[in-house]
């Protein structure tokens, strides 16, 4: 017979005339790991919130343990044997390993079990298999350590149920894997978890059971024997939307077409003697497992390093690698990484969609802005947004929406080549799908895009082709 150790019975939660949770009647059981998926704005982290105490109910009834539960703050949550482990950490990065997971145990809450001592920590940790250095400071860790640290916290603390709210969304293909095979040793453990993600899939394969929130109501409860990606995905978006299309993949070899980006033998920072190319059309992937290597590709074609030696050429125009971002645009390069930081959130849709071609503007205030709405009338259906919404503040829009104009606006200024540094990040099946349709539409036109990200998974999804990252050099797979 299954333990209920969290039971949520008609429970409701709004802001104002927004309902971010209605009606959710959901059960969490002992040893369990429930997966719990939907669209950004679908209501995930607002039930984190209330299971976690960080906020109040809005109406219904929370039980923990079969009693009614009413939660206040977040540390009777935690007396109750709660804790919630979010994607911005809460461990203190001035101290030790050793005196953050003692942290919670030295705060003294009557529900906590008496201070375990080393000896015992260490039995805990010997337990779930983590091998940390207790006397290293914690802001020296990266962020998936610092998770593991808080969850480890927990169980030193004997916390019982563990919400993880969206903690995976920057982890690369190894760290998801090791937080995978953490959580699995605790549901061994007979601790309750509640995984919350806008990425499903990368838990499927171990969750007992899969929850779909969708505008805040509980759209589906789906049990192992019944996970099929394909009938979550609609699910999680909805019928009536549209799923998007799958990249369909260049035949051709690199040396049988045209050339748009080549580089030659470059070498700065982190970099000895990389060369690679970009066709026409083409989505070219880099990929390490850590991010640091990514990123020097990143900034490389940001203008960002000193180049010591080698070149770079632009559809047959030598490019000065270093000068810096703004000269690198004029060449014709985008970039797009974190698209929020890309947009200016008081401006209109127009503006922000055009600010980064204003050079193909005539000046004068309006005929700039006839041509601003002209462009935009232009790309109404791919943005997914009402002409009406052209003159409203970016910041009011979805999230999809704004990610649309962080991807089109280069469209727009003529990019002849495009640089994405990890976009999937913290995105829902639904923007995902918006990033395909961008480089499907980029590709047609003959635009070429270099992809960074430490997500094999993710750049398999979308990439022509792949270089790997070894020791500053990159080689084809």
């Amino acid at each position: 017979m299954r333990i209920e150790k969290i039971r949520l019975d008609e429970v409701k939660k709004a802001y104002g005339d927004i309902k971010a949770l209605e009606d959710i009647c959901l059960s969490l059981y002992q040893g369990e790991l429930l997966c719990v998926a939907g669209l950004s704005g679908s209501g995930k982290s607002v039930l984190a919130d209330i299971i976690s105490g960080r906020t109040p109910m809005g109406g219904g009834k929370l039980y923990v343990d079969g009693r009614q539960a009413v939660f206040r703050s977040i540390r009777q949550a935690q007396t109750a044997g709660i804790f919630c482990v979010r994607y911005k950490t809460s461990v203190i990065h001035d101290i030790s390993v050793e005196e953050n997971l003692c942290l919670l145990q030295k705060q003294g809450c009557p529900a906590f079990p008496a201070r375990q001592g080393i000896a015992a920590m260490r039995e805990t940790l010997k337990a779930l298999e983590v091998e940390c250095r207790l006397q290293a400071p914690v802001g020296s860790l990266s962020l998936m350590e610092r998770h593991t640290i808080e969850i480890c916290r927990a169980c030193c603390a004997g916390m019982k149920v563990l919400v993880l709210d969206g903690i995976a969304r920057d982890y690369t293909l190894r760290e998801t894997e090791y937080m995978k095979r953490l959580v699995i040793r605790l549901r061994e453990r007979g601790i309750s978890i509640l995984w919350i993600d806008t990425r499903p899939e990368i838990m499927l394969d171990a969750a007992d059971r899969l929850a779909v929130l969708r505008k805040g109501r509980l759209a589906a409860v789906l049990y192992r024997e019944e996970f099929d990606r394909q009938m979550i995905d609609r699910i999680i978006i909805g019928e009536n939307r549209k799923a998007g299309r799958e990249i369909t993949r260049s035949q051709a070899e690199p040396g049988e077409r045209a050339v748009l980006l080549s580089v030659r033998e470059v070498r700065a920072r982190e970099l000895r003697d990389v060369s690679f190319e970009v066709c026409p059309g083409e989505v070219v992937g880099f990929i390490h497992p850590e991010d640091t290597y990514c990123r020097e590709i990143v900034r490389l074609l940001s203008g960002e390093l000193k180049v010591e030696s080698g070149s770079a050429w632009l559809a047959g125009r030598q490019v000065e690698l270093a000068g810096g971002r703004k000269n690198m645009v004029r060449y014709g390069f985008g970039y797009i990484e974190d698209y929020k930081k890309s947009l200016f959130p008081k401006l209109d849709v127009a503006e922000n969609l055009t600010i980064a071609g204003l050079e193909y503007f005539a000046p004068g205030v309006g005929v700039r802005e006839k041509l601003e709405q002209a462009v935009a009338c232009d790309y109404l259906t791919l943005l997914d947004i009402r002409e009406e919404d052209l003159k409203r503040p970016i910041e009011t829009l979805s999230h999809r929406c704004q990610l649309n104009v962080a991807l089109y606006k280069w469209i727009i200024a003529k990019a002849r080549l495009i640089v994405i540094d990890n976009l999937f990040s913290g995105t829902d099946i639904l923007m995902r799908n918006s990033v395909r349709e961008f480089l499907e539409f980029a590709k047609d036109r003959g635009i070429g895009i270099v992809y960074c990200s430490p997500n094999e998974g993710e750049l398999a999804s979308v990439c022509d082709r792949l270089y790997e990252l070894a020791e500053g050099k990159v080689s084809c797979r």
